[in-house]
């Protein structure tokens, strides 16, 4: 049994713990299940679905870099977690050959609230996907691993979507009449290329079938579909006569990129279906977590086993905001696939990495030092908010989540002899105190210096009494309606000071000279 304690501050709560149960095998009645539609209301769209027996899998697809969609999807499975038992999901990215991604450091962290908004920070960020940020803060929610580090590795080439738009042009070009031509060359000349390359592609109906599939926004098309786009290319440029000599190589390579995503397609559905039949027997779906390019194929593969499930999507995915407000910049998205922090320079993530879905983001050593930094700054921040109290502020490594041992041993070091206090006004006009520190990097042998501080005594101070299931529910959609509101992130005026959790703001530097004269506010 796990007790979940939901309070602010670092001396404990007076609300009552919510209790935890294992969930027992199903009793002989219970063996069906369906997808509740309180599961997907106002984050999800349904999708395609089969019976209902036990095990059950349900399918959330994805567009990788959509923050707004990882938000709908951490709020259906708070939802599925506390309504239906949900403890297992299966996570594209995620390999069996390397050690499951195990939070249990950060479980350990001792004040319950700091973790919440820590985890719920990263999310914001992109940090964390879906997947990591329930198996951060939800007792006994495990990632499992459904790739092969194999099939997972092999990169789509940078000319994949260029050499299928190559090739429809050149086929098109084969079939225009030559009024059609000097449309297409007077386009041209006013160097409105894009606009001449669907002109073009558009005035023959073959092309323009094929290339209405390739910019399809949902269903986004399926690895299969691609896979069989390219064949297409291939035999018909052959039977037109088009000259095609200078994209065959880029198309070749990337029919082996959609081959072997198919093969990885069969990969998930096998490792799913194993996960579910170990699961078979408990009162509870299980859950996996793909691109949506992989679900139709997935499925289909699931029905041949006669197995039951449930695709969702998040609600993003069908409005097309998954590529504009609320995602990661396309630098970040590159960052992150090549395993480390979104954080642009400047950032804490960017101090610690050293400059296709990607790999859980908890599997690197960084990750487990940025949470820990950034669970350090709220205890420390909070500490000293209110002006008259004395070093050290009650502080010491249990409190600052730094004395485990073992798997739970820290990956930094703070002396809270290290802590200067800043007295200034806060946004309510009340004075206040902020924080410089340092923290010891243990790996690397060097150290950060921190400035951090909370806009105003009440944010410092705040509480909520609520349940796990009630505080996750408002924060997720209030950060859905947050992300939706925030333009395309532009890495190049990213700020150096940062949002660690709601109303704290840290900025880090390799001097302490540095960190003193970082502006937080204002």
């Amino acid at each position: 049994m796990v007790a979940i304690l939901l309070c602010a501050g670092t001396t404990g709560c007076d609300a009552p713990a919510e209790q935890y149960q294992p969930k027992s095998a199903c009793p002989v009645d219970k063996t069906s299940y369906s997808l509740s539609p309180g599961t997907y209301a106002g984050v999800g769209k349904p999708g395609d679905a089969k019976g209902n027996s036990s095990p059950f899998v349900v399918v959330f697809d994805e567009q990788h870099a959509s923050r707004i969609g990882q938000v709908e999807i951490a709020t259906m499975l708070n939802r599925l977690y506390h309504t239906a038992g949900l403890r297992n999901l299966g996570v594209e990215g995620d390999v069996v050959e390397k050690p499951r991604p195990d939070l249990g450091w950060f479980a350990a962290k001792p004040d319950p609230q700091d973790r919440l908004k820590v985890a719920l920070q990263m999310l914001k960020q992109g940090e964390v996907s879906a997947a990591e940020f329930a198996a951060m803060v939800l007792p006994g929610f495990q990632i499992q691993p459904i790739e092969h580090e194999s099939e997972h590795r092999v990169e789509a080439p940078g000319t994949a979507t260029q050499s299928y738009t190559s090739y429809l042009v050149a086929i098109a070009v084969m079939s225009m009449t030559d009024s059609q031509v000097t449309q297409a060359e007077s386009l041209l000349k006013q160097k409105k290329n894009q606009e001449a390359v669907e002109f073009i592609i558009g005035s023959v109906p073959w092309t323009k079938e094929r290339y209405d599939l390739m910019e399809r926004k949902s269903p986004v098309p399926s690895t299969e579909e691609m896979q069989r786009l390219g064949s297409e290319l291939e035999e018909k440029a052959t039977a037109v006569g088009a000259d095609v000599s200078k994209y065959r190589k880029a198309l070749q390579d990337a029919r082996a990129f959609f081959d072997m995503s198919t093969r990885r397609s069969t990969t998930m559905t096998e490792l799913t279906t194993g996960i579910a039949g170990a699961h078979a027997g408990e009162c509870a779906p299980i859950a996996m977590n793909i691109g949506a390019a992989h679900t139709a194929e997935i499925t289909s593969q699931f029905g041949q086993k006669n197995m039951s499930y449930a695709v969702v999507s998040p609600s993003s995915l069908e409005s097309g905001t998954t590529l504009g407000n609320g995602s990661l910049s396309m630098p970040a998205f590159d960052r992150k696939v090549k395993g480390r922090s979104v954080d642009p320079d400047g950032g804490i993530g960017a101090f610690l990495d050293g400059r296709r879905k990607p790999s859980p983001a908890s599997q690197n050593r960084w990750f487990k030092i940025k949470a820990e930094i950034a669970y350090a700054i709220a205890v420390i921040a909070r500490a000293v908010s209110r002006p008259g109290d004395k070093p050290p502020y009650g502080l010491d490594r249990q409190k600052l989540g730094l004395a485990g041992t073992g798997p739970l041993a820290p990956s930094i070091s703070i002396d809270p002899a290290t802590i200067s206090v800043v007295p200034v006004v806060g946004t309510d006009g009340v004075k206040r105190n902020e924080a410089v520190f340092q923290v010891n990097l243990l790996d690397k042998k060097t150290s950060l210096w921190i400035r951090t501080g909370f806009a105003s005594i009440e944010d410092a101070e705040k509480q909520d009494h609520a349940s796990l299931q009630q505080i996750l529910e408002r924060e997720l959609k209030k950060m859905g309606e947050e992300l939706k509101k925030e333009p395309l992130p532009d890495d190049a005026a990213q700020p150096k000071v940062a949002e660690v959790v709601s109303g704290l703001q840290a900025a880090v530097s390799d001097t302490k000279e540095g960190a003193m004269n970082a502006k937080l506010f204002g």
